[in-house]
C-alpha cells in the first residue's frame, strides 16, 4: 500500500488505529509494571489519587454556567487529618472522680454533651461517680441517665459542658451506608490520643451490630470513623470479648421515659 495515494479519510482512520494500538500497549506495559511493584508503592500511588468535589452553587449564581459547578481537588491523606483534628474535639477520657487512670473513652455526639461510652468498662470499676476530661485537658462532672436499655453495650452519658469551648460534637455515620473496603480510621489510647488507619473488614449482620476492621483497639471506648469523620463504631467489652479489630456500631442507646405523675384532685 502506497501511503502518498492515501485519501484523507483514510489517513485519519490509519492515525486512530495506531493510536489506538498504542494506548493498548501502554496499558498492557503499565498493568505489568503495577503487578511487579512492591506493596508500598502501590500503597503511596493510591493515597496520591485525588478525588473531585462538585459543589453546587446557590441559585442565583446560576445565570453564570461557568460558576455553577466548582471542582476541588481533596487528597485521601490531607482530608483525613483534618476529619481527625475535628473528631478529637469530641473525645473525652473517663477516669473516676479525682482519680486520673482511665477507665475508657467516649465520644460526645451533640451540643448538649451527651456522649457514648462502653458501658462495661463503667460497670467494672470501682467508682460510683465519675469524670470527664476533655480534649483541651478541663475536667468537668459526668453523669448517667436513668431507664437505658438493658441490652446495649453503649452507655449514654450527659457531660457538664456547660459553656466549655473545648469540645465539638461528633456526627454518627449511617450504619446502613457502610461498604466493604471503606477508609477508616481509629483514635485510642489511654494517655494521649493514638491514631491508626485501616479499611471495613466485615460489615454488621443480623445476629450482629459489630464491624470488623482491620485496625485494632485494646482500649474500652476508642472509636472508629470514617474518612469525613462521621463516627462509625465504639471498642465495647463486648466487642473486644469478639476480638481486638471488632467495634460497636455507635447508636444511642434508648432511655424509658418516666410516666407522668397522676394529676392531684382537690378534695370537696
Amino acid at each position: 500500500m502506497d501511503l502518498e495515494h492515501l485519501t484523507k479519510h483514510q489517513i485519519v482512520l490509519l492515525t486512530l488505529l495506531v493510536s489506538f494500538m498504542t494506548s493498548i500497549a501502554t496499558g498492557i506495559v503499565t498493568v505489568s509494571l503495577m503487578d511487579q511493584a512492591p506493596p508500598g508503592v502501590t500503597k503511596t500511588i493510591d493515597q496520591v489519587i485525588e478525588r473531585t468535589v462538585q459543589t453546587v452553587v446557590p441559585a442565583q449564581a446560576s445565570a453564570n454556567p461557568a460558576a455553577t459547578i466548582k471542582t476541588v481537588l481533596v487528597n485521601n491523606d490531607d482530608q483525613a487529618v483534618q476529619s481527625v483534628a475535628s473528631v478529637q474535639k469530641a473525645v473525652i477520657r473517663i477516669v473516676g472522680k479525682g482519680d486520673d487512670k482511665l477507665i475508657a473513652r467516649g465520644i460526645i455526639i451533640d451540643n448538649k454533651g451527651t456522649a457514648l461510652t462502653d458501658k462495661g468498662a463503667l460497670a467494672s470499676s470501682n467508682f460510683d461517680s465519675y469524670e470527664a476530661i476533655l480534649s483541651d485537658g478541663e475536667r468537668v462532672a459526668l453523669s448517667e441517665p436513668k431507664g437505658q436499655s438493658a441490652s446495649s453495650s453503649i452507655e449514654l452519658l450527659q457531660v457538664a459542658v456547660g459553656t466549655s469551648t473545648g469540645f465539638a460534637p461528633a456526627p454518627l455515620a449511617d450504619a446502613s451506608k457502610l461498604q466493604l473496603g471503606q477508609s477508616v480510621m481509629r483514635i485510642s489510647g489511654t494517655g494521649t490520643d493514638v491514631v491508626g488507619e485501616g479499611i471495613i473488614a466485615a460489615l454488621p449482620t443480623v445476629d450482629s451490630n459489630e464491624v470488623q476492621a482491620s485496625v485494632t483497639s485494646a482500649t474500652p471506648g476508642s472509636v472508629i470513623l470514617s474518612l469525613f469523620g462521621s463516627v462509625i463504631g465504639i471498642a465495647t467489652t463486648d466487642s473486644l470479648n469478639d476480638g481486638a479489630s471488632y467495634y460497636t456500631i455507635a447508636v444511642a442507646p434508648q432511655v424509658a421515659t418516666p410516666p407522668p405523675a397522676p394529676k392531684q384532685t382537690s378534695g370537696s
